[in-house]
């Protein structure tokens, strides 16, 4: 057990490490930071590492998994965009495990901010469902039907 500990301990300190490097070199208006777990974002350190003038002016959405399930955790305060997603619906099991399946959508604007879908009809499935009911997204480039999906 001590040696997994080491292992994860080690796995950790360098994605802390490379984190701090990509804040440090970030040119990006919005940057997506993905973990499999709830709870291990690490956007503060991000935020805090990142060079004094670009600070508050990235804009940083969290997204993990691991929890079968599809909602928002957490809000910006100031634009009430969705910035936490727990996103784990999208597949893997289904039934009792499961409170609704789906996937994030997530849409960069020309601005350079986001926004997204987390708990709308259009990406996540009704309660206790198992299978997906094909539903036209509200923006006009989307496909109609299943078929128009290349």
């Amino acid at each position: 057990r001590d040696a997994v500990q080491h292992h994860f301990n080690k796995v950790a300190a360098a994605a802390k490490a490379l984190l701090v490097s990509r804040a440090k070199a970030n040119t990006a208006s919005t940057v997506v930071i993905l973990q499999h777990y709830p709870g291990h974002c690490m956007k503060d350190i991000f935020e805090t590492s990142l060079p004094e003038a670009r600070r508050g002016k990235v804009k940083v959405l969290c997204a993990y998994g691991h929890v079968h399930d599809q909602k928002c955790d957490g809000n910006d305060p100031d634009t009430g965009i969705c910035t936490s997603i727990l996103t784990g619906g999208g597949g893997g099991c289904c039934g009792t495990d499961v409170n609704f399946g789906g996937f994030t959508a997530v849409h960069l604007t020309a601005d350079g901010s986001f926004v997204t879908d987390v708990e709308s009809d259009y990406v996540r499935m009704k309660f206790g469902n198992c299978t997906w009911a094909w539903t036209p997204g509200p923006f006009s480039d989307e496909p109609t039907s299943p078929s128009e999906i290349r």
